[in-house]
């Protein structure tokens, strides 16, 4: 499909994943579904859907929800006349591999598909992804939100990626305090790249709302309301500065 849109190919930035659990991995095959599905929304014209809730977090959910992304992918093709490149066949490690082995792949999808979109992800939609994470943090903690920190200029979707990566330490810690399993990810490699584009720090921004939330049902805490103030235009560094209150959040629930 990549290859008849004359999409261009992704260079390799694959994750390094040690440890990964069904809810990471359900998590990134719901981002999955849904990218695929704004492919056959902007391609074919198709409904724009959002993947379903998953009633449990267990293989078959993941099974499924990777399933789902796959047949709605093969239908587009089928209906735009594209024709699979050929038989992918089985792999042939399929027995040995771990979710950690599993979330690579999604995520390296992922990559794949936001080369193929017209849509680009703006600073706002990560914003309100933050946003989330902040309200589902602040009722972990049972309390009040922070006031913003100075507004500081000149901040790109890298410094985000990587302001994003310091959360996902933080929550890392927090979800082993909680003797949760963590995700296995190489933060150091992550933190060395120079050009991450807008799309990966949505996914990221994602991931790790979803994995907050998770945290945040174990504990059956609700979520607070978190009414911070949202500018009319938003750039990279209204993002930035919002990850600054999400982890000093996140350092309290590590104490």
């Amino acid at each position: 499909m990549r290859f008849v849109m004359g999409a261009p190919e992704v260079a390799s930035a694959r994750w390094q994943v040690t440890e990964a659990t069904p809810r990471h991995v359900l998590y990134t095959a719901q981002t999955l579904f849904s990218k695929v599905s704004r492919l056959a929304h902007e391609v074919a014209g198709e409904a724009l859907l959002e993947a379903p809730p998953p009633t449990a977090i267990t293989p078959a959910a993941v099974l499924e929800m990777v399933s789902a992304a796959h047949d709605r992918l093969l239908s587009l093709m089928a209906r735009v006349g594209v024709e699979p490149a050929g038989e992918t066949g089985i792999w042939a490690d399929a027995q040995a591999a771990t979710w950690a082995d599993a979330l690579v792949e999604l995520v390296d999808a992922n990559r794949q598909l936001n080369a193929m979109l017209v849509h680009e992800y703006r600073p706002a939609e990560i914003y309100d992804l933050v946003v989330e994470s902040i309200a589902h943090v602040a009722g972990i903690a049972d309390a009040p939100v922070p006031r913003l920190p100075r507004f500081t200029v000149g901040k790109t979707p890298t410094d985000v990626y990587k302001r994003l990566l310091d959360c996902y330490q933080l929550t890392r810690q927090a979800e082993a305090l909680r003797d949760m399993h963590t995700l296995g990810l190489n933060l150091r490699r992550e933190r060395r790249r120079t050009d991450v584009p807008p799309s990966e720090a949505y996914d990221l921004a994602r991931l790790l709302l979803a994995d907050i939330a998770g945290m945040a049902r174990l504990q059956s805490a609700p979520k607070a309301p978190a009414s911070l103030p949202r500018p009319t235009y938003l750039y990279s560094a209204h993002v930035y500065r919002l990850t600054d209150v999400l982890a000093g959040m996140l350092e309290t629930l590590d104490q």
